[in-house]
């Protein structure tokens, strides 16, 4: 419901439903990141427990979150292993318990903001006082703005290529062109592996050399190895045969590399 706040401490309890209504899984943590400018930080989506494995739910698959659970759109489940990306924040491993002068976080109030682009934002934090014994004597309930430091991201590329997590790499990539170079470059190192090379496939041949000319060999090799293609290059005269990107060989004379440093970059599967 629009307006009504939702506490991450009773989400993290929550079963998740399937579009039927049925429990598949246990929500266990909250996925955040810092929004832009003054902009509140944004739920990115749901760490959840599913066939006993620890996965990602994107905010983006979920048609509705209340007190009976967090309900998807669709019957369908992505059973990728969750691991925890730069600019990211969970809620409760990273958020809640944790000190703020002399009181702590204990909880932290969601609000679902409708629009264009439908999503949960932080909006209250409620904070304790410890008492003896460790015990919580008083709360109280303040905007988010109060401790913004607690979801401030440790770098604003971080936090930029965090927020991209979701979108197309058709659309990530209309982003990438229009930011200067070194922006691109820097957000290039902030993407995971499987996320660069979605978006150099979504780029002009000029434009992902430009982007990738800054990584050193090990990332290079480890973003190849997750390139839509069949094979990866291999050291070889015949570079015509080879089912790669043209632009390998075209970084290879830009950047004046031996042959030799490719050697280790046998044939191998596509990685998803």
């Amino acid at each position: 419901m629009v307006g009504e706040l939702l506490y991450a401490f009773r989400i993290m309890r929550l079963p998740l439903l399937d579009a039927g209504g049925q429990a598949i899984g246990k929500i266990n943590d909250i996925i955040v990141v810092a929004g832009r400018g003054t902009e509140a930080p944004k739920v990115l989506g749901f760490v959840a427990t599913s066939q006993r494995r620890r996965i990602f739910v994107s905010a983006t698959r979920v048609e509705t979150l209340d007190n009976s659970g967090v309900r998807l759109k669709s019957w369908d489940i992505n059973l990728t292993p969750f691991r925890t990306r730069a600019g990211e924040q969970l809620l409760g491993k990273d958020v809640l318990d944790k000190r703020v002068g002399d009181e702590v976080i204990s909880d932290v109030a969601l609000i679902h903001k409708a629009g264009k682009s439908s999503t949960w934002q932080v909006s209250k934090v409620r904070l304790s006082k410890r008492g003896l014994l460790n015990t919580r004597s008083g709360n109280r309930i303040v905007d988010w703005q109060e401790i913004a430091e607690m979801f401030a991201p440790k770098t604003a590329i971080a936090a930029e290529a965090a927020r991209l997590r979701d979108m197309h790499a058709s659309d990530v990539a209309t982003i990438i062109r229009a930011l200067p170079a070194e922006q691109r470059r820097q957000l290039a190192d902030a993407m995971d592996d499987e996320r660069l090379a979605d978006v150099l496939e979504e780029l002009p041949e000029d434009e992902q050399l430009r982007l990738i000319e800054g990584l050193d060999m090990e990332r290079l090799n480890s973003v190849l190895t997750k390139w839509n293609t069949t094979t990866s290059p291999t050291c070889s005269d015949k570079w015509e045969s080879i089912s790669a990107p043209k632009f390998w060989m075209r970084w290879m004379t830009k950047t004046q590399k031996p042959c030799a440093n490719f050697s280790h970059m046998q044939a191998a599967p596509l990685v998803r």
